[in-house]
């Protein structure tokens, strides 16, 4: 039987005198969020970016890749929402919230993830990071500028450069990988990976048996390290005894096919479109058959060949067609940024993609750090949503300077 154990806690800290910070923990749905903008701003921009990912709760997608966009939408709705707030009351200018968020679909878990808040994976004793920090010394790390030892102690480690509410685009960064039995989910604001290591949080995760403590030990060591942030974590554990996976992370993602030396995909094929039988002959003789019988085999595993392949084409043909009608995602022709319609998927020498419209970038115009990013593709909801990804590209002429990004210091709030 499949079960999901999931908690939450937030602690003010040893410094701040207000919690800015906000977490949701519901049956399938769960997030953590960093406010920043000083008095009740933070609190606001926090807690408002929470509530498009109640809606999620309890909702039934007809695949994984519904579900990832809906996640994605939430938190694109969420970002319009705080911003529009931000621009209507003057008391709420400047700001904004980090905001982590994991759904909850069968086994498998799709993350959404703006700013610094981070999201992990603990499995088999290894603690995995999922999520970019969206921030400036990342950014100078994965420029090669910077080395993760001096990050730590840089002192502009605490400006973000991509948070909920102070654009009104937001870049979305999702992904999907299938849980396997005994995974643990962690999501938490900067005030606890901040300042206890790593390897103490995986300890602490794994060693600890009931899920409210171990929140409790995580916020013990952060306040007993200075605790000069707050404290939010969520932790989900996915307990599923009867599950059949293999060993080792799983990022469930479309790949082209590619078949094994040797492999006899035909043979497989025809074993699929063999209907009402419970005995194909493959390849070989048996030794008592004579040669009515191995010729009607032959006939038979023929047929059975042409029936899968025409039942292959038939739902290549529907199928593809609809998924090439209905999805985008912005990519690279070459060096130039595009934006795709149909699922970034080859099946052998046929593309399950278009060109649907060229912009006028090109990766000279784009940061090296986020090259990578292209080549991976984003997804899209519809036209309009990758035409707005496209926007939200980041261009090299871009600077960062602190009346451009919002940054995490005592004087603004943020926390």
């Amino acid at each position: 039987m499949r079960r999901f154990v999931a908690a939450g806690t937030s602690d003010v800290g040893q410094v701040r005198e207000g919690n800015e910070d906000a977490y949701l923990v519901a049956d399938s749905v769960v997030a953590v969020a960093d406010g920043m903008g000083g008095h009740l701003a933070g609190e606001v921009a926090s807690a408002t970016a929470l509530e498009p990912l109640r809606n999620l709760d309890g909702r039934i997608f007809p695949d994984s890749t519904a579900a990832l966009t809906a996640l994605r939408d939430a938190v694109v709705a969420a970002n319009e929402t705080v911003s529009e707030m931000a621009e209507k009351e003057p008391s709420y200018r400047g700001m904004g919230t980090t905001l982590t968020a994991a759904l909850v679909e069968g086994r498998r878990l799709h993350v959404a993830h703006v700013g610094d808040s981070r999201a992990y994976l603990l499995r088999g004793g290894e603690l995995s990071q999922l999520t970019d920090d969206h921030t400036l010394v990342q950014h100078l790390i994965d420029e090669g500028q910077l080395t993760h030892e001096e990050a730590a102690t840089h002192p502009q480690r605490s400006i973000i450069t991509r948070a909920i509410g102070v654009s009104p685009d937001i870049d979305v960064d999702a992904m999907t990988l299938e849980l396997h039995p005994d995974d643990q989910i962690l999501l938490c604001s900067d005030g606890l990976t901040g300042v206890v290591p790593d390897e103490d949080i995986a300890r602490t995760l794994q060693e600890t048996d009931d899920i409210d403590q171990a929140l409790q030990v995580l916020v013990d060591q952060a306040n007993a390290a200075g605790g000069p942030d707050n404290i939010t974590a969520v932790v989900l554990r996915f307990e599923d005894p009867d599950a059949d996976v293999s060993d080792g992370p799983k990022t469930v993602a479309i790949r082209t096919f590619k078949g094994e030396e040797n492999d006899d995909w035909a043979g497989r094929l025809g074993s699929y479109g063999a209907f009402g039988s419970n005995r194909v002959i493959l390849s070989g003789t048996e030794p008592d058959t004579d040669d009515a019988s191995r010729f009607s085999g032959m006939v038979f595993k023929s047929l059975a060949i042409l029936v899968g392949i025409a039942v292959i084409i038939g739902v290549l043909y529907g199928g593809g067609r609809f998924l090439l009608n209905q999805s985008y995602f912005v990519g690279l022709e070459d060096r130039a940024v595009v934006i795709y319609q149909g699922i970034d998927a080859d099946l052998g020498p046929l593309s399950l993609y278009r060109v649907a419209e060229r912009t006028e970038l090109t990766l000279d115009d784009i940061p090296s750090y986020y090259h990578l990013t292209l080549e991976e593709g984003l997804n899209a909801a519809d036209i309009n949503d990758a035409r707005r990804r496209v926007r939200g590209i980041p261009l090299r002429e871009d600077t960062l300077d602190d009346s451009e990004v919002p940054e995490d210091d005592a004087d603004t709030g943020t926390s």
